[in-house]
């Protein structure tokens, strides 16, 4: 069997066991940031944070980084304005969501701007992670 190094394609489906294990690391990514976000000093701190690595990774593992998306048009916009997820978000925006808010931060820290605007630090401030964990539940079937 071979091992792939590129991300999936968002057209593969998710197992209820990658959309529980995401909304668990929401919940943990959440939990770090009401505990300690007054530690992290610059936002670049928090990136660097091994809870949040493992964030990143889990959902790349999960099949929530895909392969043909850049990031959504508009994120800076969505973060910075969250007022919870969007009424009649489904799986696929979840996903094209999260995938975004990765690349986004990814690529913050490669080109040296990881201090000035990571998306996922925002979200914390915006208790997003709580909501995203709460939308991800939903979309399991009952």
């Amino acid at each position: 069997m071979k091992i792939h190094e590129s991300p999936v394609s968002y057209n593969t489906p998710l197992r209820d066991a990658q959309v529980k294990l995401m909304a668990q690391w929401c919940r943990k990514l959440q939990a770090l940031w009401d505990d300690a976000h007054t530690a992290f000093g610059l936002e670049a701190n928090w990136i660097e944070r091994e809870c949040v690595q493992d964030f990143f990774l889990t959902a790349e593992a999960c099949g929530f980084v895909c392969k043909e998306w850049g990031v959504m048009e508009g994120l800076s916009n969505a973060v910075v304005q969250w007022n919870g997820v969007p009424g009649g978000a489904d799986v696929k925006w979840l996903r094209y969501f999260i995938h975004s808010l990765i690349l986004h931060d990814k690529k913050a820290v490669e080109n040296n701007m990881a201090y000035m605007e990571s998306m996922t630090f925002e979200m914390g401030k915006k208790q997003g992670y709580a909501d995203l964990a709460a939308a991800l539940e939903a979309q399991l079937p009952t």
